[in-house]
């Protein structure tokens, strides 16, 4: 190889590197305050389950939000949300961890993807049960730059009795 000839490439490389190179740390950096907002908002999430915030909980949802169930259940709009968590929080107590693994934005939209784990007690019984597997909630960001869930989905075998 014939280092003359590779000099020119080289540098049109450098330059090329140079001028791209702010460009994306650039959009990196704008993307990360994004990015911890919306694992707020997923760690406050799990916490309002957890503690049966019904109203916080419900916030985080878009009216028109929908939430597949492991069992193949589809609980869509606002009042059908609502119902869904007042059953939960006044049946089980849960203890739910997610696990993100892929946490990613573009423009108005964004999804966080992971694994999960459950642990649900009865409260009429005492009675526990486990559950794991996957999930995936769909953010989309509103026209005043706050994020709202539109789509939220639970993979899994669903636990006996839930």
């Amino acid at each position: 190889m014939n280092l003359a000839s590779s000099r020119p490439t080289s540098l049109a490389l450098l330059a090329f590197a140079i001028f791209v190179a702010p460009i994306f740390s650039t959009a990196a950096a704008a993307q990360s305050p994004t990015l911890a907002t919306l694992a707020k908002i997923r760690d406050s999430w799990v916490q309002d389950l957890h503690t049966k915030q019904l109203e916080p909980i419900l916030k985080f949802y878009a009216p028109g939000a929908v939430f597949l169930q492991p069992n193949g259940d589809r609980v869509a709009g606002s009042a059908a949300l609502r119902a869904l968590f007042q059953n939960i929080m006044s049946t089980f107590d849960s203890d739910l961890t997610l696990h993100s693994q892929n946490l990613e934005a573009s423009g108005d939209l964004a999804y966080d993807s992971g694994d999960f784990l459950e642990s649900l007690t009865n409260i009429a019984t005492g009675a526990k049960i486990s559950s794991k597997g996957s999930y995936i909630i769909i953010f989309k960001r509103k026209p005043r730059g706050s994020w709202q869930i539109i789509q939220q989905v639970f993979t899994g075998v669903p636990p006996p009795g839930t």
